[in-house]
């Protein structure tokens, strides 16, 4: 017979309550009990056991009851395995991040690394992790904005530096996945972490009306092996040798195939109205032979930028007639330069060109392959946080 000891993944607030009675008092007010039957029904302790011959199987139907996964299987987070993962991050068990928005969880380094474990993370991937956490519990990430809106966002993870190689975080073909681990269960155990800690739950916290694949996990490693020009991490003033992960807000993720007129035909449209709405920050993901075609022809990430940000401009008749800005917008306060782009007769998709992101990434083929990523979402964010580890 087995015997698993679990460290709870479930958020507690700094007065010692467990974020799971709210949820729990959400998850029955939207019919949720049908399927999370077991919600808010655990041993208020901070370990469990489960004994049995099939207690791998029931610790994933219990947790999936419960409400503390994503849907898919999770790794069992034994107090062993969170163990290993806490010895390699920087902080102690009982170190906090801060409290998670929006039901305020505290993002102890024991409980992000139940929830690494449960994702299927190595002890080696949780500083990037921990510097993720870091990232959206800053009040400019906005997370309880993220968590709570009708609207699919969910944050980008890139990573720079010598730590995207050494723990083999994707940066090439098929670089939004599947099949590389470290990129899948990173940006997972974000998930999680805001599912769990911070209280997130679809439907009784999060009102995403779709929701979005990215929303399992979003992270990505820069190309910097086949870029022409300085990685995002320098371009933002940090050392070449330094290990960071920047951390955006994505509305979606749009593939784009061609080069940057076809990219700013894609941003000129209305995916970019929310980014025009909060001024918000975008993310280009280029690909790798593009980026070298533009590099010849002497341009540079600032180039580009420019060129984009001049290029994928939405007339101002066809802005006025989407939806956003004739059903929505009316009623909010565009921002200055928005109103003096539609005076001007075309509306750029954020306000300088500084706003958009180029990270090169993808595989090395002629047939370009690109993804733009809006934002979502206030104030305009773009976190950078250096990895320990």
């Amino acid at each position: 017979m087995d015997s698993l000891w679990l460290v709870l993944p479930s958020g507690r607030t700094a007065n010692g309550g467990w974020i799971d009675d709210t949820l729990k008092q959400r998850a029955a007010e939207t019919g949720l009990t049908r399927r999370l039957d077991l919600a808010g029904n655990f041993p208020r302790v901070r370990v469990e056991v489960v004994r049995g011959d099939d207690a791998h199987d029931r610790v994933n139907e219990l947790f999936y009851r419960r409400g503390w996964t994503d849907g898919l299987p999770i790794v069992p987070p034994t107090t062993d395995r969170v163990a290993a993962m806490l010895r390699q991050g920087s902080l102690g068990a009982n170190d906090s991040l801060g409290p998670l928005e929006p039901l305020l969880g505290e993002a102890t380094a024991e409980k992000l690394a139940a929830n690494a474990v449960m994702a299927g993370c190595l002890p080696e991937h949780f500083p990037v992790l921990l510097a993720a956490v870091e990232a959206i519990a800053d009040p400019q990430f906005n997370l309880r904005g993220v968590q709570t809106t009708d609207e699919n966002v969910t944050p980008c993870l890139v990573v720079n530096g010598p730590i995207a190689a050494r723990l083999d975080i994707n940066a090439s073909f098929g670089v939004l996945g599947p099949g590389w681990r470290a990129n899948a269960t990173i940006g997972r155990a974000l998930r999680l972490v805001m599912h769990n800690i911070g209280g997130g739950w679809p439907v009784a916290v999060s009102f995403a009306g779709l929701g979005q694949a990215a929303r399992y996990s979003l992270c990505v490693a820069e190309n910097a092996a086949q870029s022409p020009w300085p990685p995002l991490h320098v371009e933002l003033g940090f050392p070449l040798e330094a290990s960071t992960v920047t951390v955006t807000r994505a509305e979606s993720v749009i593939n784009v195939t061609g080069g940057l007129e076809e990219i700013a035909s894609v941003m000129a449209s209305a995916a970019s109205n929310f980014a025009r709405l909060h001024s918000g920050h975008v993310v280009v993901l280029l690909a790798p032979d593009t980026a070298r075609r533009l590099a010849a022809q002497g341009l540079d990430k600032a180039d580009v930028k420019r060129q984009l940000h001049q290029n994928a401009r939405m007339p101002a008749e066809a802005f006025e007639a989407s939806w956003l800005y004739r059903d929505i917008g009316k009623s909010v306060r565009w921002p200055a330069w928005v109103t003096a782009a539609l005076a001007e007769g075309a509306v750029p998709p954020v306000e300088a060109p500084e706003d958009i992101s180029i990270v090169v990434a993808g595989g090395d083929i002629p047939i370009a392959q690109h993804a733009y990523l809006p934002s979502w979402g206030f104030p305009t964010c773009r976190l950078t946080k250096v990895i320990h580890g």
